[in-house]
């Protein structure tokens, strides 16, 4: 038996073979550059407010009047009942279509809603989507609203 300690050669099966390590790190550098468009616009997008600053010495015109902001629809849903700024609705389709009038008249208003705890996710996931389909372009969830209760 040949022993490879004893006479200063060293066999060819004891060479660290780096060769199958730079292929799988380049396999995996290509999966990564590929995947990582696909994550990215997965991803759900936040608007972050504008903050315009209130200097007279800018180089907005004189007779320019600020933008009114629309006093937004407040949406309470309860276990077994629902609310449109405190006007109890019996059923959420009668809820949905008083929203859906509201948004025609005043195209931009915001629409928050707001979810006791006991309300299921189901639930406070119909509001959300039948507010989309009412019309509403912003749609918001409050932890809880001031004198909903």
């Amino acid at each position: 038996m040949h022993d490879p300690a004893t006479d200063g050669d060293i066999e060819e099966t004891e060479k660290i073979n780096v060769v199958p390590l730079a292929d799988l790190t380049l396999v995996l550098l290509i999966i990564l550059m590929v995947l990582s468009p696909m994550i990215s616009q997965s991803m759900i997008r936040v608007a972050t407010p504008q903050v315009e600053s209130s200097s007279g010495g800018g180089g907005g015109d004189v007779g320019e009047t600020p933008a009114v902001e629309a006093v937004p629809l407040l949406i309470s849903v309860g276990e077994t009942e629902v609310k449109l700024n405190n006007v109890h609705f019996d059923t959420l389709t009668a809820l949905l279509a008083t929203l859906a009038d509201t948004l025609r008249q005043q195209k931009n208003r915001p629409v928050i809603v707001s979810a006791d705890d006991g309300v299921f996710v189901g639930r406070v996931v119909e509001v959300l989507d039948g507010a989309r389909q009412a019309g509403a372009k912003e749609v918001s969830l409050v932890k809880s609203v001031e004198g909903s209760k």
